[in-house]
């Protein structure tokens, strides 16, 4: 029998999905304002954002007052208790997990260390840290990202991941059966960059490129407000140096060979004769240690050669710079500035670099946008 409150489903349209994500991306906005910005009659703003309101995904908030006498006008917003996240950041030492809001304010987190690599053992790991951290949400979770470092083939497999020692490994599938929540999955330097696209330092900036660098390089780009796709060993070893070090896979001078902390550790501990760890390095290269002093200055200068071959083949005005091992630029940046300027003829063409440095809290907040990208607001409406 009908009843008048049950609810009914509707699809959505393109349109009413682009007006939520220019909504949660920039924040609450007049129909005005978002029918300028977005080029739509106000007609089809109206069919666009009527699913949504009464969906629950958009309210009108607070009135604004237009200066003068103006009316004043009540801007649309999205709802973020409405949506619960859950990201996961895999390193070969812990899982980082989060809870977000649909503009991934992290509201809860948890990091449990990892005590086996074998496939099985990690789907277990993560399955008891979602089921945890979920039943603590005041909300229900509408999905879980899921972020590694390495190759992943189609949001399904973790086709190589060298920290993991994995290869061909469906993850997603495996996961999504265990959890019972959809799961997305991607690498983890997408996740990062797109956390920057809508929500960080690369929000607002129609193009921007991402370096990381730590256990491992990384390297995301976003051109035209689309990320463009890009792989990760060729960037890893792009050669900026051809007299540098050889990096484990035989590369001279590559920017693993410089930038990755395990070469940094290994280069000044083999100078010294005992194991050295790379934070204790850069505190070395602080304190005035020739040995540190010079292989941070290198490393820091090829950082700075990687920043402007970026800006140089793709136009980019800003780099932003994270990793774990960030902290170098910090001991030597006047190094990245030599890199940088090395081969350029106008300096006025560099990039703008944003240090950023990120915990991998951070990382796993950049696994639940890519579960935010996929579900937000949804194909089909429930409306009363």
């Amino acid at each position: 029998m009908s009843n008048g409150n049950a609810e009914r489903e509707t699809l959505l349209s393109e349109s009413s999905k682009a007006v939520a994500v220019e909504i949660l991306v920039h924040g609450a906005q007049s129909r005005a304002r978002l029918a300028q910005r977005m080029g739509l009659s106000p007609a089809t703003l109206t069919r666009s954002v009527r699913p949504l309101v009464d969906a629950g995904v958009l309210i009108e908030a607070d009135a604004v007052r237009n200066p003068g006498r103006g009316r004043a006008f009540l801007p649309l917003d999205v709802v973020p208790e409405r949506f619960r996240f859950i990201g996961v950041k895999l390193t070969d030492k812990a899982i980082y997990a989060v809870v977000t809001d649909v503009r991934s304010r992290v509201l809860d987190q948890v990091t449990v260390e990892l005590r086996s690599l074998q496939v099985g053992d990690v789907v277990d790991a993560v399955t008891a840290v979602v089921g945890d951290i979920r039943s603590r949400s005041e909300q229900p979770v509408t999905a879980v990202g899921v972020t590694v470092g390495g190759r992943v083939e189609d949001g399904e497999l973790v086709a190589n991941s060298p920290f993991l020692h994995w290869r061909d490994v469906p993850l997603r599938s495996l996961l999504s059966t265990a959890i019972g929540l959809p799961v997305h999955l991607d690498n983890d330097v997408v996740g990062l960059t797109k956390s920057q696209q809508w929500f960080g330092h690369g929000k607002g900036f129609s193009s921007f490129a991402l370096l990381t660098v730590g256990a491992g390089v990384g390297y995301g780009l976003v051109i035209n407000d689309v990320m463009v796709p890009t792989f990760v060993t060729p960037v890893s070893h792009y050669p900026v140096d051809p007299s540098g070090p050889l990096c484990p896979l035989g590369h001279r001078g590559c920017m693993t060979a410089f930038l990755s902390s395990q070469s940094i550790a290994s280069a000044v501990s083999a100078a010294h004769g005992r194991i050295i760890g790379y934070d204790d390095v850069l505190e070395m290269a602080k304190g005035g240690d020739p040995t540190a002093v010079r292989v941070v200055r290198e490393a820091a200068r090829a950082l700075g050669r990687a920043t402007s071959a970026i800006t140089a083949l793709t136009g980019v005005s800003r780099i932003i710079l994270s990793g774990e091992g960030v902290h170098l630029v910090d001991v030597a940046w006047p190094s990245v500035e030599e890199g940088r300027a090395e081969y350029d003829i106008d300096r006025a063409l560099h990039g703008e670099l944003i240090l950023r440095p990120m915990d991998f809290i951070e990382w796993a907040r950049g696994a639940a946008v890519i579960a935010i990208q996929q579900e937000f607001p949804g194909t089909q409406m429930a409306i009363q």
